[in-house]
């Protein structure tokens, strides 16, 4: 039986460059886009143009510059939007798609956006209700809880040491800000008040936003300016541009089928909401699970613990069974991580790319072996699913729909497995029930 995935029949007037700093971001934003309308597909070099482009494309360059310095990641963007707007001879929107966690080098790149763009001004608005993200005060909330107060605070690679947006701006930019809450934002007259503040001299605005009616009226105000600002934010900003696009179009279908039912998901993300994904599908599915210790990666060890994982992936394949690959295995694990990196003084950048390149490899050793290809592959955690899909020689992604709501899926282009389903997720994203999902979708909906 196919899956059916809809897309509007009809098409937006204009298109939509974005910048993203890590791929499932990337992917993503570019679900939203394909509800739109637009043909999505990612890039992973910021230095290529996009040739034949049009007025129904969205072109998105992946940076993979989350972990990057302020000065890299700057440049990154830099070529990227130098590279995406050759791809339109008309009018288009650029949108700078960041973390709404607030990881990575969100005030350079905003400010690299902006003065690549010759731009006036930068709305900033990170909140995603539907997944309970929201920015009230000016602080990020997640669950209820202040943006410190979580696991994102203290992520392994790219942690955060402030829940203000202005404040986290404020570490790689000196443009002048300025914060509008929830009542300015909600009284009638923000569209007045960016003009006011574009005359002072603001060249960025942080907005509040705690439901999908406040992205609407910020996207709203945006759009009646005389001059196209920077839309900075997550999915929840992208989707009030898109829903303000659609109008109640009607819907097309686009149907994938798959020979093959059993999943090869690579879960590299330490997040609790990932281990609980996990848990909740192995009370209800029969799965193998092949759990990594991270810590021999930086021994001899290396080379053996890849032959003897292939082999014990491969056989789990072949027997026609879903298999499940963990490099955390419980919570307990990230501060042994942060103390193995300090005895050994690895930085947790160095320590994430080293676990992220060995996943990769160990996929591509994998796959290589076509006598039993599995029916979709799934990767969760954005390094991870980035170098996985550049071990497997991908030089982009096209992006066919979206599953459970946070899973975007689609085909990586021009590498060893161009027509295998794979799914993407970020590895803090999701309920309990993700990945249950993403199983069903693969035995129920990509099976003949």
């Amino acid at each position: 039986m196919a899956e059916t995935v809809t897309t509007p029949a009809q098409h937006p007037t204009s298109a939509l460059l974005v910048i993203a700093d890590d791929f499932t971001g990337a992917n993503d934003t570019g679900v939203e886009l394909v509800r739109q309308g637009l043909a999505a597909s990612v890039q992973f070099d910021e230095h290529a143009g996009v040739p034949g482009s049009s007025e129904n494309r969205a072109v998105i360059y992946s940076t993979d510059s989350r972990a990057l310095s302020a000065a890299e990641a700057a440049q990154k963007v830099t070529r990227a939007i130098r590279s995406g707007v050759a791809a339109f001879s008309g009018p288009y929107q650029v949108f700078k798609k960041i973390d709404s966690t607030l990881r990575g080098n969100i005030g350079a790149e905003t400010e690299a956006a902006l003065l690549a763009l010759s731009c006036p001004l930068a709305i900033v608005a990170p909140a995603v209700p539907e997944l309970g993200r929201v920015v009230t005060g000016g602080q990020c909330y997640v669950d209820g809880h202040l943006l410190t107060q979580t696991e994102f605070a203290t992520d392994p690679k790219t942690p955060v040491n402030t829940a203000s947006v202005s404040e986290r701006l404020a570490e790689q930019t000196t443009l002048q800000q300025h914060f509008v809450g929830l009542e300015a934002l909600r009284r009638g007259d923000f569209q007045t008040e960016i003009f006011a503040l574009v005359a002072s001299g603001v060249r960025i605005l942080v907005a509040d936003s705690k439901t999908p009616e406040d992205l609407a009226l910020i996207v709203q105000a945006a759009e009646n300016l005389p001059f196209r600002p920077l839309m900075v934010g997550a999915s929840g900003l992208i989707r009030a541009l898109t829903d303000a696009s659609l109008h109640g179009n009607a819907a097309a279908s686009v149907s994938v089928s798959a020979q093959q039912t059993s999943l090869l998901a690579v879960v590299g993300s330490m997040s609790e909401i990932a281990a609980q994904q996990i848990a909740f599908v192995m009370q209800r599915r029969e799965i193998s699970l092949v759990d990594i210790d991270v810590m021999p990666l930086f021994s001899p060890e290396y080379d053996d613990m890849q032959h003897t994982l292939a082999a014990q992936i491969t056989e789990t394949l072949a027997q026609g069974k879903h298999c499940v690959i963990r490099t955390s295995q419980g919570a307990e694990q990230r501060h042994q991580i942060a103390q193995f990196c300090q005895h050994h003084h690895i930085s947790r950048s160095q320590m994430g790319e080293k676990v992220a390149v060995f996943l990769g490899q160990l996929i591509h050793h994998v796959l290589q072996d076509s006598r039993f290809p599995p029916g979709g592959l799934y990767l969760s955690g954005g390094d991870i699913a980035l170098a996985v899909a550049r071990a497997l020689g991908a030089t982009g992604f096209d992006i066919k729909g979206q599953i459970a709501g946070c899973v975007p899926w689609g085909y990586l282009h021009a590498s060893q497995i161009q027509r295998l389903p794979v799914m993407t997720k970020a590895g803090g994203f999701g309920t309990e029930n993700t990945l249950l999902e993403v199983l069903r979708f693969i035995e129920e909906k990509l099976s003949d």
